[in-house]
């Protein structure tokens, strides 16, 4: 069975570069940075890491990183990354709540992660992994999609001479569940590409993910990220107890 992403996973970059130009890079930048201020050296899980756009940097600036991500072609993107700048970045092709490894004193969800678990039972367990793989006193941060950029419908529409990408999001049902779709081709390495991709995503109110976050343990911080509105998401630094 495919997962999301699998038939683009080694555009990835290409497309999202092309997509958001320098903000895509500043994006991680910023996010670099608030890592390093919640904590200058950590162990760190990097969940949903699709093809290493934290997990790298991260792991050059001296984290310990474990990158966990359920799409085996994403995956196999990392691994060549790992391969291509000589580096030992410790890959497991899981789903979140799959994950069964070593403890970390961050855990990452980040590019609205958990917008990809569709039940109440499938964010719970997701949810319990993450908290139960976190040391004690260990921190939380992750990203939820405000419901404005969700109604939104035509996340993205650019039309080019070598790039061209529509990315529409449609409501089902009127309920908090969303059908992502896409389609892209252009020109990558001086060939030619193309690939349509498919998938479920759902709206999760930031009040209802608190409490399932509580009864794992975990406590807002109240930390604000105001800086990173822009994204269309909300940031939030939660930490075990």
């Amino acid at each position: 069975m495919k997962e999301a992403h699998d038939n683009w996973a080694h555009f990835y970059d290409f497309v999202y570069e092309n997509t958001f130009g320098s903000f895509y890079h500043e994006l991680t930048a910023e996010t670099l940075i608030m890592i390093q201020n919640i904590l200058p050296s950590a162990s760190i899980i990097d969940f949903g890491a699709g093809t290493g756009r934290l997990s790298f940097p991260l792991l050059e600036k001296g984290y310990s990183v474990v990158a966990v991500e359920k799409s085996k072609a994403m995956v196999d993107e990392m691994k060549r990354k790992n391969i291509q700048f000589n580096l030992n970045l410790e890959i497991h092709n899981s789903t979140i709540s799959d994950y069964y490894s070593r403890k970390a004193d961050l855990a990452l969800a980040i590019f609205t992660v958990l917008s990809y678990s569709i039940t109440e039972e499938e964010l719970a367990a997701n949810i319990q992994n993450i908290s139960n793989h976190l040391k004690p006193n260990g921190y939380f941060l992750f990203d939820l999609p405000n419901l404005a950029l969700l109604t939104e419908q035509n996340l993205t529409n650019i039309q080019s001479e070598h790039f061209n990408r529509i990315v529409e999001l449609v409501n089902v049902n009127d309920s908090d569940i969303y059908i992502y779709k896409e389609t892209c081709n252009g020109i990558f390495n001086n060939k030619k590409f193309e690939y349509y991709d498919e998938f479920s995503i759902r709206y999760w109110s930031m009040d209802n993910l608190d409490n399932l976050l509580r009864k794992n343990g975990l406590y807002d911080t109240q930390k604000n990220f105001s800086y990173l509105d822009s994204t269309g998401s909300t940031y939030k630094l939660y930490q075990k107890r």
